[in-house]
């Protein structure tokens, strides 16, 4: 699959999760300590509208689901040239390319806090995982330390899965 057929999957995995959820737990702990499920979601939501408007150079908008926001930019990421073309970010000039891995690393890692808060895998594909994993680790010491928005790495079995591996490395506490 291409970058963007596979950021639009990781996308839809988490959009399906997200509307699934029953209204007990919009309130539920993620193990993204300081936010609930609905503080994750809103992240997310935010995340979407932020990058949107930096690959297409238009205003944020904030009247669009997360669904909605999806397909927006899947089709963003679709268009002629929208891969090599430099757009901003608060990480300074990027390409789209970049900025499509960081998407799919926010909405693995934060689906997966997701998944844990509410007791249902996303099922992202291990392949995915494996190479945001590969991503953030190569972005990593790129990202000047006041722009850095996850916590320190933390221990996780080599054997564990590929989503595991990531959020360890985002800064997820992995049972054992």
């Amino acid at each position: 699959m291409s970058a963007v057929a596979d950021c639009a999957d990781v996308l839809d995995r988490v959009v399906l999760l997200v509307d699934s959820l029953k209204e007990e737990e919009w309130t539920a702990p993620t193990p993204c300590e300081e936010w609930d499920v609905r503080a994750v979601v809103a992240h997310l939501l935010d995340v979407e509208q932020r990058f949107l408007a930096n690959l297409t150079g238009e205003a944020v908008r904030t009247d669009l689901t997360l669904r909605e926001n999806a397909a927006l930019l899947t089709a963003a990421f679709q268009a002629e040239g929208a891969l090599e073309r430099v757009v901003p970010d608060r990480l300074g000039d990027i390409t789209g390319l970049t900025l499509l891995n960081i998407l799919m690393m926010e909405h693995l890692a934060h689906g997966w806090d997701l998944g844990r808060a509410v007791g249902r895998d996303p099922s992202f594909d291990e392949e995915v995982a494996a190479r945001t994993e590969e991503f953030a680790r190569l972005m990593s010491p790129e990202v000047p330390p006041a722009l850095r928005r996850f916590d320190a790495p933390q221990p996780v079995s080599p054997q564990a899965p590929a989503i595991d591996q990531l959020a360890a490395f985002l800064g997820r506490k992995i049972p054992a």
